[in-house]
């Protein structure tokens, strides 16, 4: 995948931190184990004349062979010495080498010529947190979502508080199961009805349990499509890319967008490349069947009515019933 300039200066600043973070500690651990045990100093400073040693032996022609035999007995004996020592203190055996974040690039970044799984990951969860750095994702939860705010009252079938406790109920064991082949979800319904709500508590759920997703207001998440891909930069389609690979995608508000023949496109690429994929993706939008049929047309239409959920949102607008307490 492609990243910004940007975003690999901020990678690299990471790993930057991580490997003086490693280099200080073990420092630390040094001055601590040198001062009860002089004789691990010892040991250390032995073993890092051994190299030296190999190589005035190797040079001393016909006793060569001999002296590098009896340096390399040495050299094992004195580690079989300072893994005792460091036994005897219940520590592990590599106690005195760096503790790296990553054991297998050392915090450099790259291993066999290509990025590490570790600095992938880095990038991948800044450009996430940067995409959905204008979501409340920290406002909105499970444990915080009112039904009392839903109507109790019926004339026949269910009413507007047991449709949406069976939404909310749906919703929760969805977010706890997630995984990256978990279900479409289509969102329907009125504005303030509880759509961004349970969708942003599905998206921090998913966050927590290590998966990337990107969540965001499908107006903004098109803008800066548009942005970049006209821009002619280094990064024309960085969120795009993110947007087709992310674990879960979030399209809150589909619809509110100014339709023009981008947009359209668009969406249509987003929508059919993540069903190809297998990849989840949840849409939320205020608009009924009937017209996104007619804002998107038939190609758009025929993958979400096929291929997600459908959760019809039913109920009073809770916002307006918040502002209202809040005067009364």
């Amino acid at each position: 995948m492609a990243y910004s300039k940007e975003l690999f200066e901020y990678g690299r600043e990471v790993l930057n931190r991580r490997r003086q973070r490693a280099f200080q500690a073990l420092e630390e651990r040094k001055r601590e184990l040198y001062s009860c045990l002089p004789r691990l100093e010892e040991i250390e400073n032995e073993l890092s004349m051994t190299g030296y040693a190999a190589i005035r032996a190797a040079m001393s022609g016909s006793q060569g062979p001999q002296r590098l035999e009896d340096i390399k007995e040495k050299n094992l004996s004195l580690q079989q010495e300072r893994r005792q020592l460091l036994a005897s203190l219940g520590l592990p055996e590599d106690y005195l080498t760096e503790p790296f974040t990553c054991p297998h690039c050392h915090d450099e970044g790259y291993r066999d010529g290509k990025r590490c799984e570790c600095f992938e990951k880095i990038l991948k969860d800044e450009a996430f947190r940067r995409l959905n750095s204008k979501s409340p994702l920290s406002l909105c939860d499970f444990s915080n979502f009112d039904l009392s705010y839903y109507s109790s009252a019926s004339d026949s079938g269910p009413s507007a508080q047991e449709q949406m406790s069976k939404i909310f109920q749906f919703c929760k064991r969805y977010a706890q199961n997630f995984s990256a082949d978990c279900a479409n979800l289509l969102m329907s319904g009125r504005t303030g009805l509880g759509k961004t709500h349970l969708s942003l508590s599905i998206a921090k759920a998913a966050m927590e349990r290590g998966y990337g997703v990107i969540y965001g207001s499908t107006p903004d998440l098109l803008s800066q499509i548009e942005k970049e891909r006209f821009s002619y930069s280094e990064n024309d389609s960085q969120t795009m890319d993110f947007m087709l690979e992310c674990d879960l995608l979030i399209l809150d508000d589909l619809g509110a967008e100014f339709p023009t023949a981008f947009t359209g496109a668009t969406v249509y690429q987003l929508l059919n490349t993540r069903l190809n994929k297998h990849l989840p993706t949840i849409i939320s939008t205020n608009l009924s069947l009937q017209e996104l049929l007619k804002l998107y047309g038939e190609r758009v239409f025929s993958r979400i009515i096929g291929s997600y959920v459908p959760l019809f949102f039913v109920g009073q607008d809770i916002r307006q019933k918040k502002e209202q307490a809040s005067f009364s």
